[in-house]
This record gives structure tokens, sequence and C-alpha cells, in this order.
């Protein structure tokens, strides 16, 4: 690095303008390179790199250039702007210039750029002030205090006076999609017009008017269409928002295709008249489509109802019936042809309700405040109650008081359903995934309680009863825990059996399988523990009427030495015979003889029996076998007097049991474990290569299967909508 410091910069800044090119389109620098210590940089060539910024720090880079400066005693000097142009920086807003010498990081801080002496006399400004004194300039504005302005002519009548030929004499064209205006005009008084439009001045309207237009003969005054719905809109705050009057004629007058006038509010009048029809005693009424006509008044109505403002009411001892004359009730409807016999609507939002059906005394037991009957032979589906949200139905009781609900249902208390039918409650879901549930049980909020989300119980008397039971097309029943806590004292079960009590067998959990290819009573699988896998284990002992297989077999137990530290293990000894093995250690006598005692079963339950003797602490070449197994013993001979003898003897199982299910080491592999191994890993295989592997259930897995007794959904859309 050959400077490590930038001081005493000297900056001139120079424009030039369409109006003032003699100005120079650079910028001066001068500074001073100074190194580590402080001390000027040897004359030389140094190469500096100039950016301008639009911020003090960080920011966007607006310009850069890169020039050779020669430096004398430190100092160098540069005009910016030879090397890149600066005609894209309008210079209306603070800049920021940063160095960087000889390649290496930008200086800090940078320097804001300040107002330099040409900037004092902008360019634009010559032409201004060549002209008098009439005109101001303050920054983007431009304005006079006096006199007029005269387009096309010298004999202005007004601040602005155009005059035109046989052309436009002013166009005025707004780009918003907004509310802006093409045209303003604003009198702050309000005691004149605003604008007028059309024929000479002549007279003008008693009362100002923000537009005031005239016609000559046979133009109009005025003309107002638009392409949208609205040709001519009025606004007034108070009073009248369009006013028409004619001292002859009408004094307003509105034709076309379809309606004439349309008024989306009350129609306020001094009197009207409909021209067809007109007869004395007529009233004005309209049919279907709201077209008025006069017709002859109805009957006079009696004494019982009561017209009040906009209320009108019937004695408390009348009643209203509509298409009966024999009401039974306040308002009693009846229609026999295909149209409803009531319907009510309400278009507001601020109501509670739409209807409100209260009592407003206390009812007797047994008492309705809503009764809704069809009758006796009326088909099941038929519906009593239907909820619509538009027209999809989300909510129907029927006649047979089946309930559909699209939205399910919350309770905020318990609910209790009882019966004396065989099913109680059903839940059938008729779309089935991954997500499906016929049935959930949700325990929400926190605490350190086991609190159960499904309970099923069943006691008809002791000894009977099922508390639940699941058929599943591929797995009866699932049980899922995700643990969020993983401390090794925790357990977490899948599932958990538990029977506790009683004279009887108890069993904790019970499996039972038949008639498939291969039959698994209870299957387990476990991998990706930290410690260890078992696909079973067992406290306690374990009992087995069958065969027990595997790949190793042994013990595992605290190691001896090390007991808190370490296990110590040890495989039991195979064979391809069911044998049974004994040994023992016996004291020669006298003679170099001993006898070897058996148990009583012994010979019940072994045979081909095989004998091995050792002699302990001195050779014996001699020992020999005297005598084989007879009445419980077998005798040895040949050896030192009063030495010690270890023995083994081992016998092939002969019981019942055995020799009925026999033993054979070789077994060809049925058709259907072909081609899988009893311990594919050692084979570099997966354990989906195994001989009886079964994949774990997943999680959530969708079910498929037929479905049976399900109740098909009705059709809601029953021509309703």
């Amino acid at each position: 690095m050959k400077a490590t410091a930038l001081l005493c910069v000297l900056v001139v800044f120079l424009v030039s303008s369409v109006g003032s090119a003699d100005i120079s389109p650079y910028m001066s620098y001068q500074g001073v390179l100074r190194d580590g210590s402080g001390n000027p940089v040897p004359d030389g060539d140094y190469s500096v790199s100039f950016s301008i910024y639009d911020a003090e720090t960080g920011g966007s880079v607006l310009w850069r250039e890169t020039q050779t400066l020669a430096a004398e005693d430190g100092i160098i000097n540069a005009t910016l702007g030879t090397v890149t142009s600066m005609s894209g920086l309008a210079f209306d807003v603070p800049y920021w210039l940063g160095i960087a010498v000889e390649g290496e990081t930008e200086l800090v801080p940078r320097t804001e750029l300040t107002t330099v002496p040409y900037a004092a006399h902008a360019g634009v400004a010559d032409v201004a002030l060549a002209s008098d004194d009439d005109w101001q300039f303050d920054g983007e504005i431009i304005y006079r205090e006096t006199g007029m302005v005269a387009i096309r002519h010298d004999a202005p009548s007004a601040p602005l006076d155009v005059v035109a030929g046989d052309e436009t004499a002013a166009e005025f064209e707004n780009s918003s999609a907004g509310l802006g205006f093409t045209v303003m005009s604003v009198n702050s008084s309000g005691t004149a017009g605003g604008f007028f439009s059309g024929l000479s001045p002549g007279s003008y309207p008693g009362t100002p008017a923000a537009v005031y237009g005239r016609g000559g003969a046979g133009a109009r005054g005025g003309h107002f269409t638009s392409d949208g719905d609205v040709g001519l809109f009025a606004e007034c705050q108070s009073g009248r928002a369009i006013m028409g009057y004619s001292s002859l004629g009408h004094s307003g007058y509105f034709a076309g295709g379809g309606l004439g006038v349309y008024v989306d509010d009350q129609l306020e009048t001094n009197g009207f008249r409909m021209s067809p029809g007109a007869s004395y005693g007529y009233v004005l009424t309209s049919d279907g489509s709201g077209v008025g006509t006069w017709q002859a008044a109805a009957a006079v109505p009696d004494g019982d109802w009561t017209v009040a403002a906009d209320d009108i009411y019937l004695t408390p001892t009348g009643r209203v019936g509509i298409g009966l004359s024999l009401p039974t009730a306040k308002l009693e409807v009846y229609n026999d042809t295909n149209e409803e016999a009531l319907e009510v609507k309400y278009g507001g939002t601020t109501a509670g309700r739409a209807v409100n059906m209260e009592m407003t005394t206390t009812p007797a037991s047994g008492r309705d405040v809503l009764e809704l009957r069809v009758p006796a032979d009326a088909p099941d589906d038929c519906q009593l109650l239907e909820g619509q949200r538009g027209v999809t139905v989300n909510f129907a009781v029927d006649a047979d008081g089946f309930v559909s609900s699209a939205g399910g249902g919350a309770f905020s208390d318990a609910l209790t359903v009882e019966s004396d039918q065989a099913e109680v409650g059903k839940f059938t879901a008729t779309t089935p995934d991954s997500t499906t549930r016929a049935v959930s049980g949700v325990v929400s909020g926190s605490g350190s309680v086991d609190a159960t989300g499904v309970y099923g119980y069943s006691v008809p008397e002791d000894g009977y009863g099922v508390g639940g039971s699941f058929e599943g097309g591929a797995t009866g029943v699932e049980g899922l825990v995700f643990p969020a806590w993983d401390g090794p004292d925790d357990a977490y079960y899948g599932v958990h059996g538990f029977a506790d009590g009683g004279e009887a067998d108890n069993i904790g959990i019970s499996g039972y399988a038949r008639d498939g290819y291969n039959n698994y009573g209870i299957y387990g699988h476990a991998s990706g523990a930290t410690n260890a896998d078992y696909a079973g284990y067992f406290y306690g002992d374990v009992h087995i009427i069958g065969t027990l297989t595997g790949g190793k077999a042994g013990m595992k137990i605290d190691h001896p030495l090390d007991p808190a530290g370490s296990y110590l293990e040890h495989a039991y000894v195979g064979s391809d015979e069911l044998l049974n093995v004994y040994s023992g250690n016996v004291m020669l006598d006298a003679g170099g003889e001993a006898t070897v005692e058996l148990p009583e079963w012994f010979e019940a339950l072994n045979g081909d029996i095989r004998y091995q003797l050792t002699a302990v602490r001195a050779p014996g070449p001699s020992l020999y076998v005297a005598q084989k197994v007879a009445n419980g013993a077998f005798r040895i001979a040949g050896g030192e007097p009063g030495s010690e003898v270890s023995w083994q003897v081992t016998g092939v199982r002969r019981d019942l049991y055995a020799e009925e299910v026999g033993f054979e080491a070789e077994h060809r592999k049925a058709s259907h474990d072909a081609g899988k191994y009893a311990h594919p890993e050692v084979r570099g295989m997966p354990r989906s290569a195994g001989i009886g592997y079964v994949e774990p259930p997943k999680a959530g897995r969708a079910v498929s299967g037929p479905k049976r007794d399900v109740r098909p959904r009705r059709n809601r859309a029953d021509g309703d909508e």
C-alpha cells in the first residue's frame, strides 16, 4: 500500500447547460496523500478511484472513474469527469465522494459535495436575466403579480387571454386514472360563476353559478355524455342537487329507450300527473313489474285496523288470515298452490336476527317454542329444517330425526347419549385419505396428568365386556406416541396393556394370528435407538411352548468386576441335535475308581449318551468309563487313587415332545422365503430382504377396504336453491 491517508481536499464543481455552453462540465479535485505515519508519500504516479454515492454510508454508486495521478510532495490534482461523463447526474440532491488509492479499501469518511462558485449563476438564468423584472422565480415556480398574458393577439382582457381562429383555443390532457381534474376553476368568494361556456356573455343569471353555459339559437347551453352509466352527476350538501325552471313548457324533460327517470331515494313533489288512465277516485297501483297505473280503489275497510305513521295494527282480539277466512292464530297463512306459503327476508346489517320467536312467559313442561310438522306418511328423508349458506346446504334435520352437518359440531360441555338400541352412536367417513378420522378424541390444554383421548367402558358383569373393539383393513389398532422429552428416565408406550387383580389368569397383551402364510401372534420391530434395540423386551420370566430360533442367543448380565459400568455377555452353545449337557467333578477312591450319580429322570429324558473324562492336577492316560449309565449312575476307573476327575455327559432328548416334533438341522426354504435371508444386513442387503420382515405401520396411513352398512349420504340440493 502506497498511501493510507488523504487530507486537504479542495473541490470545485462546474456544470454546463444548454443556455450557457461556456461553463465547464468537470469537477476539480486536490488532496494530499500520506503514508501510515502521516508523512507525504514519495513522488510518483498513483492509481486513484473516485466514486459518487447517494448516501454518506452504504447507498448506490451513481458515478465512478479511475485516473493515474502524479504526486509531488504528496499533493495530487485531478479533473473529474474527463474519463467518465457526469452528464447523468442532476446535482439536485446531496451527493458524497468516495476515494480509493492503489486498489485499497475506500477511505472513510466520504466527502459531501457542497456549493461551488459557478453554482451561484446557473446557465439557465442567463436568458431570464436578459428580460425585465416583471417575472419572479421561486425554485421551480415562475410567476408575475401584475399584468396580463395574451396568446395570438396583443389586447388581453383577462390575466390569461387566448384567441384562436377555426381551431381549438386550448387543450388540456390528464393521464391520471384517479380523481385529478383535467381543468379546475375555483372562485374563493363564491359570489360569482366559476366557469362560463357558450355564446357571448350577454346577461348573466341573477344567482351566481359554478358553471354557466349559454347556447345560441339551435344550440344547447350544455351537453354531458359518458361512456359509463352516469352522463351527469349532481351533488349538493343541502337544498336541491338539480333544479329546473322554465317560464314556458316543461322545466325538465327526460326521454330514452328505457326508463325515463330513476330515483334511488324518496321522491318529494307538490303533485304529479300520469297522463293515461286518470279518473276520479282512482288510486295509483302497480303490476308485478313495478309499472304504475290508475285503478279503482278497493272496498272501504272497517274500523279494526289502525294506521299510525309508518305502522298499521289490528285490535288486540283480531286475527289475520292469508289464504283462509277463519284463522285460528294471530297470523295464519295457508297456501295449497306451488308457491311458498311464507317467506321472510332481511336486507339490513345491524339487527341481531332476521326472525325472532320468543316465549315471554315461562312455558309449561313439554311446550314448544317452534314446532315443525309433516304428515305421518312423509318419507324419512324429507327435511324438517334446512340451513344454507348461499346455495350450499350445510345443516339439515330430516323427518326421521337424521341430522346432517357439513361443519361438524361443538359442545361446550360433556355430550351424553342414552339409548336402548344395540348401536347407540355411529360415525361414518365416506372419503378416506391419510387424514380421515371417523372418530377423533382430543384433549387440549396442558397439565401433568394422564388424560384420555378416547375411553371405552363395557362391564355388563364380571368377566364379560370388551372396552373397545376395532377392525381395520390393514391395522386393527394403532397406538402412536411422539415424545417431546428425551429424558432417559421416562418411558412412552405406543400400546399399553394392563390386567390387575382377580383369581384368574391376567394377560397384559394378547396377540393371535391364524390362517396366513406366516402368522405372528405378536410382531415387534425396533430400530434407531441411541442405546439398544429390542424387538421384544420382557421384565420377568419368559416361557415358550414351541421352538425358539434366532441368529444369536446368549446371556447378558452386569459385569462381575464392573457391575455399574459394564455388561458381560456369553453365547449359548449350539448343536445340530437336541442335546442336553451335564458335567461335574468327582474324587477317585483308593482303587482309582468313582461312581457318578445322575438325576433319577436322566434315563427317561436322554438317549445316545456320550462321555468325556479329564484328569485334574496329574495325567490320567488310563482313565475310562468302566460302566455306562444304568439305574441313574455310571462308573469311572483307571485313574490315580485320590485324584480328581472332571466329567461331562451329553444326551440326546427322547422325551415325548422331542420325539413327536423331531429336529432336522438342514431345511429347504419355502417358496415364499426363497431369495430372502435370515440376516440380510450381514450380506449388504436391506432389512426388507429378511425372512418374515414386515414393514412397520406408518402413522396416520390411509386404510382402504369395502364399506359395510353405511347409510348413503343424502342429496341436500333438492331443488330449493
